[in-house]
């Protein structure tokens, strides 16, 4: 929309350009009698009034008064600079106004959605990589957005959302939908193995396996000895108070 505006102000600034050019042409060959007015035209002997404040000029035609706009506003090229200069205004504040809707847009995903990375941003939000990555930037260096790294992906949080780092982690492996789906059906069962887990989500088991043993090494779960070969898994007790207390879960 910005770079129609700027497009649409050039061009009228050209036409006005354009018209500038042909009427000094006309004039150069004499192409207007200037004559025809002269005679007619005297000083006006009245009061200049507001009217010469303003530049403005008024003669006498015939028993009446004519004002006369100043040179410069009937100049084309004035003209054509003030409206590339109008254009570039508005264009410059319509950029300003999309930028500070995406800034706003931008925390309030982080908000409603702690731990979500940015990917994720980019694809809810729509926007350019590169807007989203200068406002996330600008966010951090405010200190009203706080980031963390799990794998390959950037997470972030309003700051203040946890200083525990272990919270963080968590709440970042929770936004994996399947990790999610794993936590959920653990509070909902206590104890539950990853037989039970790939049958209940119909998830492959080497799946279960891998996303339960990362939960086991961050903590998140920990491994209940029973008879049998298959051990199964339960919430410690700071992650299920992590996920109750600050709404983890995204399901």
């Amino acid at each position: 929309m910005v770079k129609l505006l700027r497009r649409i102000a050039v061009g009228f600034a050209a036409v006005l350009l354009l018209s500038g050019l042909v009427t000094l042409l006309f004039s150069s060959m004499g192409g207007f009698d200037q004559s025809l007015m002269a005679p007619d035209l005297s000083p006006s002997s009245s009061s200049p009034g507001d009217l010469l404040n303003l530049g403005l000029v008024t003669m006498t035609v015939s028993g009446g008064t004519l004002t006369l706009i100043p040179d410069s506003f009937t100049n084309p090229f004035s003209i054509a600079s003030l409206f590339i200069a109008t254009g570039t205004v508005a264009a410059e504040q319509s950029e300003r106004l999309r930028n500070r809707r995406l800034k706003e847009r931008l925390l309030d995903e982080i908000v409603q959605n702690p731990g979500i990375h940015l990917r994720e941003l980019h694809r809810v939000l729509g926007c350019a990589m590169g807007a989203l990555q200068y406002h996330i930037t600008r966010l951090e260096q405010e200190s009203s957005v706080m980031s963390i790294t799990n794998g390959n992906s950037r997470h972030f949080f309003l700051s203040g959302f946890s200083d525990d780092h272990q919270v963080l982690k968590l709440a970042s492996m929770a936004r994996n939908p399947t990790v999610s789906s794993i936590l959920a059906e653990s509070i909902a069962n206590g104890q539950i193995t990853q037989a039970e887990l790939s049958r209940t989500l119909s998830i492959e088991k080497s799946l279960v396996s891998y996303y339960v043993t990362n939960l086991v090494r961050q903590g998140v779960f920990e491994t209940v000895r029973v008879f049998g070969r298959e051990r199964p898994v339960v919430l410690t007790d700071w992650a299920r108070t992590a996920i109750s207390n600050l709404g983890l879960l995204v399901i």
